[in-house]
């Protein structure tokens, strides 16, 4: 299967996570951070990129950006290939020096950026640093808690403005806002269908905008095809639902529900564990309940 299109349209804001190829670290001395951010904020001049966040660790980096126009694909791979080669020069290595395709959720801004910043920030307490995540020289926190603007990298003013209208003052309450999640700090962000910070309904209108159409996560599309198939059951036998999965154990309800079970752990590959939770068996009544089935099939056949 190929890989999903990315969403991209003006005014997009994305979370980019990149990581170091099987792990590896993709800094190894302070001048790798620093021509990092140079590089960022290169890019940043020539695509007119808003970096609202940043936070670089040993082997992965958080990027929370903007894109002026639709060119998130043609921004990063630009980026990438220019600190690979930057990397593979500096230390003499060959080969990738990024995992794989790099990972961008789209994301709400006017709901989730305040709350985005706080987690790529909280990425050095995540990982263990005793170091405070506003001390953490290489990454975006200090600039968001200093009493004046010095960082022309950061755009941080759509994220204090909502705290204060003094500079002195969205620091001071910027800060508090870190502290207050620095103890209990989730380890992942909630997303819909695993590409979108948001609800449902900016999911929706972020794909539609962008052009792209975005199949249900797999849970989805599972619970779906469950749906369709105990539906086609229940209609083909003229039997109501509240029967299929109840405890009778009459032989025209039993056909019914054997069938119904079967076709759901063929078709829709539901595990024998989630069909017994499903229709209250164990999973070895499911599974026997399977073989026996199998074994009719291949009997007729």
């Amino acid at each position: 299967m190929g890989r999903p299109n990315r969403i991209q349209f003006a005014g997009a804001c994305y979370h980019v996570m990149l990581q170091g190829n099987n792990r590896q670290e993709l800094f190894q001395t302070p001048q790798d951070r620093r021509y990092f951010l140079s590089l960022l904020k290169t890019y940043k001049e020539r695509y007119e990129l808003k970096v609202y966040a940043y936070c670089l660790m040993a082997n992965y980096v958080h990027l929370l950006i903007e894109t002026e126009l639709p060119n998130l694909s043609k921004v990063m791979q630009g980026f990438n290939t220019s600190y690979t080669k930057y990397f593979n020069q500096q230390h003499e290595t060959q080969g990738h020096v990024f995992q794989g395709r790099y990972k961008a959720l789209l994301v709400d801004k006017e709901t989730y950026l305040l709350e985005l910043t706080r987690y790529v920030h909280l990425a050095p307490v995540r990982d263990g640093l005793k170091e405070k995540p506003w001390r953490y020289p290489w990454s975006s926190c200090p600039a968001y808690v200093e009493a004046q603007g010095k960082e022309s990298l950061v755009d941080t003013e759509p994220v204090l403005k909502r705290f204060a209208k003094s500079r002195l003052a969205q620091s001071v309450r910027y800060l508090q806002f870190i502290k207050e999640r620095s103890r209990e700090i989730p380890a992942t962000i909630p997303t819909v269908r695993g590409l979108f910070v948001g609800s449902q309904a900016f999911a929706d209108a972020a794909a539609k905008k962008g052009g792209v159409s975005v199949p249900p996560a797999a849970g989805e599309r599972d619970e779906a095809q469950i749906k369709a198939i105990i539906t086609q059951v229940l209609e083909k036998h003229g039997v109501d639902e509240e029967r299929l999965f109840g405890r009778s154990q009459w032989r025209e309800i039993c056909t019914v529900r054997k069938e119904a079970i079967y076709r759901i752990w063929k078709e829709a590959k539901l595990g024998v564990t989630d069909i017994g939770r499903l229709f209250n068996r164990t999973p070895s009544a499911v599974s026997q309940l399977i073989r026996a089935m199998e074994t009719s099939r291949f009997s007729n056949n």
